[in-house]
């Protein structure tokens, strides 16, 4: 008999990520990128130069920094935990360097475990606390995710030793990053376009891996600004859990934001892909806002993304780890947890780590589960 069986019908989840799918208002005229949206400004460069000639001679967080005793704890890592998962969990590793074990798979964001993340390890931002591992202290990795260029998430040295490490690793990151991947050593390259899917196979099992969209900028020169995409990511593995990774994005800039514009594609995110078992979201390098509001979010717009993409539990990451503003370097959890409570929030619901510390996804729904 002939098989006249029907594909199953699409979602109304999946709908809608083929219709956002579709814009791609985040593509120039000349081949570059940039952030569609309203609550998307950019100073001009000399108010940059202007905070930086500033800047160096009082700059708040490098005071905190010398003032001691502010700075994130920094812990071992719980091995026990992380060589044998049971359940969704995050390890955060400093900065935006996370390690995510879900379902049994391992998956490595935005590791940067040198000194200074530069072009040179002579100069530029440096550490103000330790990496709490190295590439050889990492457990086997089944994927490597990035979320943009950047030197404090791409970073060139620790991504070399973990090509040599793990000759064959999936390698994932947005559009235009494949030359640098390969050059570094990595093989087997997938590089992604705004809601973008893989469906990928680790250990025999299926995982599907999303790129999704955020508001940041790109470079690594004075010649390749926005000649890369960034990113965030969603990961959801074949049991339904799902983690989201902001990785560097805004929420509403301050210059030249009257309406004061909130960039949409947080509740996006949560109508395709939430409610979310475990998220980890950018709360840190904001300060003066008036410059950098429009790339980075202040922990009050971390919470609103919180909210906006339906997480059941986040981790705040970007902070702690380099002095890339002028925010005191403890400032970004106090403000989060002040902002937490105002939101009526649980303080659970949203808090920061440890450098090295594990905690696991709240419990999913029955909903969830069912997915």
């Amino acid at each position: 008999m002939a098989d006249n069986a029907q594909p199953a019908p699409m979602t109304d989840q999946e709908q809608l990520r083929q219709e956002f799918a579709k814009d791609k208002t985040h593509y120039t005229k000349s081949g570059r990128f940039t952030n569609p949206w309203a609550s998307f400004t950019h100073p001009p460069i000399s108010h940059f130069l202007k905070y930086a000639a500033s800047s160096g001679f009082s700059n708040p967080a490098t005071q905190s920094v010398k003032e001691g005793g502010r700075a994130p704890e920094v812990v071992e890592l719980d091995r026990q935990a992380i060589d044998a998962p049971d359940t969704l969990q995050v390890t955060w590793l400093g900065h935006a360097s996370l390690l995510v074990q879900l379902d049994s798979a391992t998956i490595l964001c935005d590791p940067v475990f040198s000194q200074r993340c530069s072009p040179s390890q002579l100069i530029g931002p440096k550490r103000y606390t330790r990496a709490p591992c190295s590439v050889r202290d990492l457990p086997h990795i089944d994927a490597l995710v990035l979320s943009h260029n950047h030197y404090d998430h791409l970073d060139w040295h620790t991504l070399k030793e973990l090509s040599a490490r793990f000759p064959d690793i999936q390698t994932f990151a947005p559009l235009g990053n494949q030359e640098i991947l390969a050059s570094i050593g990595f093989k087997n390259i997938s590089v992604a376009d705004w809601w973008d899917e893989f469906n990928v196979s680790f250990d025999g099992r299926s995982f599907t891996l999303a790129c999704t969209p955020a508001q940041h900028m790109t470079a690594r020169g004075l010649l390749d600004r926005m000649a890369t995409l960034w990113s965030s990511w969603v990961f959801r593995g074949p049991s339904g859990s799902k983690f989201y990774f902001s990785g560097d994005t805004a929420y509403s800039a301050v210059y030249r934001n009257p309406d004061k514009a909130e960039c949409p594609v947080f509740k996006q995110i949560g109508q395709v892909y939430g409610p979310f078992d475990l998220a980890a979201i950018a709360i840190g390098a904001y300060s003066p806002e008036e410059l950098f509001g429009g790339m980075h979010a202040n922990p009050e717009q971390a919470v609103r993304i919180h909210q906006d993409i339906g997480s059941r539990k986040s981790i705040a990451i970007h902070w702690g780890t380099f002095v890339l503003t002028s925010e005191p370097i403890d400032e970004p959890p106090r403000r989060l947890r002040d902002a937490v409570a105002a939101a009526g929030l649980s303080p659970d619901s949203f808090s920061a780590l440890k450098i090295g510390q594990t905690t696991i996804a709240a419990a999913p729904t029955a909903a969830a589960a069912a997915l």
